[in-house]
């Protein structure tokens, strides 16, 4: 009996710390502030509701410690949790609190399932503000230089169409399961 509550006990904590791995990078000249921001019903159809769109559990919000200040070739890895939907961008002064108004990277973790890979991209639908790459293992690496990286690279300022005809040309995918991440300033 103790056994087996010692057991299921490990086994609760392992899915608790399970997650993905990420690493924020700073290749600017100058300091960067990263932020991690929870939209959870920004896009997601899952929102706060076990069972919808088709998925057995509702979209988690990241409760961890915010990044630290990195300064020219600092980089730091924290763990966020799987079933994130949410934002990483660096707050210059002029970013909203989920990154309104800057250079935007978006991940929606919630939706790797053995049918349904996970989707990342980057958005500069509310203005251009960073230079930005997002690499993942078992995904494409995708990396916005300046304003007009093109829609394989990124959502240009503006363009709530999602590229036009290419609908979500922008949006990348890779496998469901935990991954590790970079997200690198001024890459």
């Amino acid at each position: 009996m103790v056994q087996a509550f010692v057991t299921l006990i490990s086994l609760a904590l392992a899915a608790t710390v399970a997650g993905h791995q990420f690493t924020l990078k700073n290749n600017c000249d100058s300091e960067v502030t990263p932020v991690i921001a929870n939209v959870n019903c920004g896009y997601s159809p899952r929102c706060n509701t076990p069972g919808s769109g088709g998925v057995p559990n509702p979209a988690i919000p990241y409760n961890g410690p915010q990044p630290k200040k990195l300064a020219h070739g600092q980089s730091q890895t924290l763990t966020i949790n799987k079933q994130w939907n949410g934002r990483i961008f660096n707050q210059n002064g002029k970013c909203g609190a989920k990154g309104e108004s800057c250079t935007q990277t978006e991940f929606n973790l919630d939706t790797g399932d053995k049918f349904t890979p996970q989707a990342y991209d980057i958005s500069n639908i509310q203005g251009f503000t960073q230079s930005v790459r997002i690499a993942v293992n078992g995904g494409d690496t995708v990396t916005c230089t300046n304003v007009k990286c093109g829609c394989s690279s990124a959502y240009p300022p503006g363009d709530l169409s999602g590229c036009g005809s290419e609908v979500d040309m922008p949006v990348h995918a890779t496998t469901p399961g935990s991954h590790s991440w970079t997200v690198t300033f001024c890459p």
